[in-house]
């Protein structure tokens, strides 16, 4: 295990491959049809449901939304963002960047 320079946020632990998740899941507005999500975590070596029912629906949750399709939302971007943070998996706004001198 790698040292962290951050401490641990609060909230359950997504580990490293749930917080590469939830980043994905951010950038694309913090709602997802379960389909998308399914094939991502895949990807990730993990299930989209069992993830998300193990975080708990206070930070992030099934819904079905008009039209019958079901979705997963993002209730906590603030906790998702610690986590990323926590796993050095954030990318800076462009504001945030620093600009380097010769």
């Amino acid at each position: 295990m790698r040292e962290r320079n951050h401490p641990t946020p609060e909230g359950p632990d997504p580990e490293e491959r749930g917080a590469t998740f939830l980043g994905w899941l951010k950038k694309r507005g913090g709602m997802r049809k379960v389909q998308d999500c399914q094939r991502k975590c895949r990807e990730n070596g993990f299930e989209a449901k069992y993830f998300v029912d193990s975080m708990g629906s206070d930070y992030i949750r099934l819904y079905r939304a008009g039209g019958g399709d079901k979705v997963i939302k993002l209730e906590k971007p603030v906790w998702a963002d610690q986590w990323m943070t926590y796993y050095d998996l954030e990318v800076p706004h462009h504001r945030h960047w620093t600009k380097l001198k010769e």
